[in-house]
């Protein structure tokens, strides 16, 4: 099922959302859109699910031109970030309502139901009402419904955002598990960075309108296309020194991550604070009053402290685009 857009453009006003956006999604890709919130994420998945009319582009799905078909002609699931669940019904019958739309048999209904049910775990609670149960629980619910209409792809927009850290964690991986059991296209909208980065089988950074890189989880942290990109993706962001620093021309900045770094006789900075995360300690640093850094130490610093720092691997930016 592979998906094709073509320049997809969407204004509000004078506010330009999407910006001719073209890209093609792979039949049963794990695709999921990144960026910082009030990007057009969530415009663009309503834009392919038909509840926004794009100003301009194309949507073609499997060489079927989509673009002008109602969202209940595209035969597409979309889970939105509060579920949208009926509270007056149980978890059975929110998950069979749109069978139940489609004047199926009974027989059948409850065939797929069960299926879905089993598949993410949820067979022991189909008799409770949706209010009675946990925040994930009707996470997985939402899923369900989903899922049991059979639709040729899945768009999720921010699915996991209401649930805690713990829940959420375990969620992305059954999300992960579910999509590979069904083999369907998902198209998942975060601007939560763990969750692409454990999701996707690609991943699209949207920023101004434009998708400014899209690859592998590890090709964007590894190569981000950008210096916007560099100090969007990763826990902390990419550190940016001029190139004279470490010997290259003085018009490019060398960008590393933390981890690419290590304490020794190079270059001098000056720790301003120090954070712990479990064994791993980080030194956000000065270097020269004016560059901000941030290294991992094995040794505990305290503010002041003058730290000497080698950089193991780079990469060369000019005018903020990354140069080999």
């Amino acid at each position: 099922m592979t998906i094709q857009l073509i320049d997809i453009t969407k204004s509000y006003g004078n506010h330009v959302v999407l910006n001719g956006i073209t890209q093609e999604i792979e039949d049963g890709e794990f695709f999921v859109i990144l960026g910082p919130s009030g990007e057009g994420k969530s415009t663009l998945l309503k834009v392919i699910a038909g509840i926004e009319r794009p100003d301009k582009g194309k949507i073609i799905v499997n060489g079927k031109d989509m673009t002008n078909l109602p969202p209940e002609k595209r035969n597409i699931a979309m889970v939105f970030q509060n579920y949208a669940l009926y509270p007056n019904m149980s978890v059975y019958d929110n998950i069979a309502f749109p069978l139940k739309m489609r004047k199926m048999k009974k027989e059948e209904i409850k065939e797929r139901v069960m299926r879905v049910a089993k598949l993410l775990g949820i067979q022991d609670i189909l008799d409770k009402n949706v209010l009675k149960i946990s925040g994930g629980q009707q996470q997985r619910v939402a899923i369900a419904r989903a899922l049991v209409r059979d639709p040729v792809f899945f768009l999720l927009d921010e699915p996991l955002s209401n649930l805690d850290a713990r829940t959420r964690f375990v969620a992305r991986g059954e999300l992960k598990r579910i999509q590979k059991e069904v083999g369907k296209t998902f198209i998942y909208v975060t601007h939560d960075q763990k969750e692409a980065m454990s999701l996707a089988t690609r991943i699209a950074v949207l920023h101004k309108g434009k998708f400014e890189q899209v690859g592998k989880p590890l090709d964007l942290y590894e190569y981000p296309k950008t210096k916007w990109v560099a100090q969007f993706i990763g826990d902390f962001p990419m550190n940016f020194l001029p190139g004279n620093y470490i010997g290259e021309d003085p018009n490019v900045e060398v960008g590393f991550r933390p981890e690419w770094t290590e304490l020794g006789s190079g270059i001098k900075a000056v720790v301003d604070s120090m954070e712990a995360f479990g064994e791993s300690l980080y030194l956000f640093c000065t270097v020269d009053e004016k560059f901000k850094v941030i290294l991992p130490s094995k040794e505990w610093h305290d503010v002041g402290d003058v730290v000497k720092f080698e950089i193991k691997k780079y990469r060369k930016y000019k005018d903020g685009v990354l140069s080999e």
